[in-house]
């Protein structure tokens, strides 16, 4: 049995050791080769010579303990939609742009303010705006001041989670690049397979009022929907047809079942390491984080019933579901 297959075989909702680790490798495995598929048929249609780019992108070491930057994410997805839309000049442009290669790792994980960069701005307008809706929700960089509060929470926060779950916080250091923070006034955070290891959190404008259980609960479900997005990689989970909508518990409109499915699992870990926190009094507002966990329990409870009454999965589908209930220590 390959270890691909072994490691599909235990996959859980509950965090495991190595399992993170041994997913991202499979994860940028299947994408050098998929960028490398792409480049290589650009270069036989176009009758350009990529081999110094095809030559780097085979040379990427899956063992590293680097980073894939959330770039070099974004320029696979650019180039894969100017290929459908046969447009050779955004085509050509992009590899060209995957010629400063310094841009395609991270070698440790980032604290920063985001929506510095073009391409980001375009990237976040695209799977953010267009998911949240780009009337209410109007994003910029953060400031100098606001960033520096933003990093001594989340260096505390990430001590919270080490302690309340080792397995999580091994989770959040194998999966996690980049943890931006942008102001708007909208509290979400996101991530895509766009920009896969990236974190984007839109936080309260005025951060003195940010409760540091509040930044716990957005790491925990950002970086269980990137999990998630490197299962799906390999495995669709949910076969429902696409134009299906359903009702979401975290969200005002209703949503596609995979969508419901990921707020299952995503809420089954958030619940976990709030139970965790509570349990070893991590958190001094008893009120909040029990408050929290009842809002929490209703919602997983409402995205576990409707996944399993009307829910078409595969296998491992029916296994990561079942999986969160463990998970979210019910």
């Amino acid at each position: 049995m390959k270890t691909s297959d072994l490691l599909f075989e235990q996959i859980s909702a509950v965090p495991k050791e190595h399992s993170a680790a041994m997913l991202h490798k499979a994860y940028k495995q299947r994408f050098i080769h998929s960028f490398i598929q792409l480049i290589n048929y650009a270069q036989h249609i176009l009758r350009k010579d990529y081999h110094l780019i095809l030559a780097e992108l085979d040379q990427l070491d899956i063992d590293s303990p680097s980073f894939i930057s959330p770039w070099l994410y974004s320029q696979y997805f650019k180039l894969l939609e100017s290929m459908k839309n046969d447009d050779v000049f955004a085509v050509e442009q992009t590899i060209q742009s995957l010629t400063d290669s310094s841009r395609w790792l991270i070698h440790e994980r980032v604290i920063a303010s985001g929506l510095q960069e073009e391409w980001e701005k375009q990237v976040f307008v695209e799977e953010v705006n267009v998911a949240f809706g780009s009337d209410c929700m109007q994003a910029c960089s953060s400031t100098e001041e606001e960033l520096k509060k933003f990093k001594i929470a989340t260096s505390e926060v990430l001590k919270w989670i080490a302690e309340a779950d080792s397995y999580f916080i091994d989770e959040i250091n194998s999966l996690v690049s980049t943890i931006n923070l942008v102001k708007s006034n909208v509290n979400v955070g996101a991530t895509s397979p766009k920009f896969f290891g990236a974190i984007y959190l839109s936080l309260p404008n005025n951060l003195e009022q940010l409760h540091n259980i509040f930044l716990v609960e957005h790491l925990v479900h950002e970086t269980s929907h990137i999990y998630l997005n490197a299962v799906i990689a390999h495995d669709p989970l949910v076969l429902n047809e696409s134009n299906e909508r359903f009702i979401s518990p975290i969200r005002t409109d209703l949503r596609p079942m995979l969508g419901v499915y990921h707020a299952a699992f995503v809420l089954s870990r958030v619940l976990r390491v709030f139970k965790q926190i509570q349990q070893l009094k991590l958190y001094d507002n008893e009120r909040i984080l029990n408050q929290s966990i009842g809002n929490l329990t209703k919602k997983y409870k409402a995205s576990f019933d409707t996944v399993s009454r009307q829910a078409v999965l595969t296998q491992l589908g029916k296994q990561i579901l079942l999986s969160t209930q463990e998970c979210a220590l019910i």
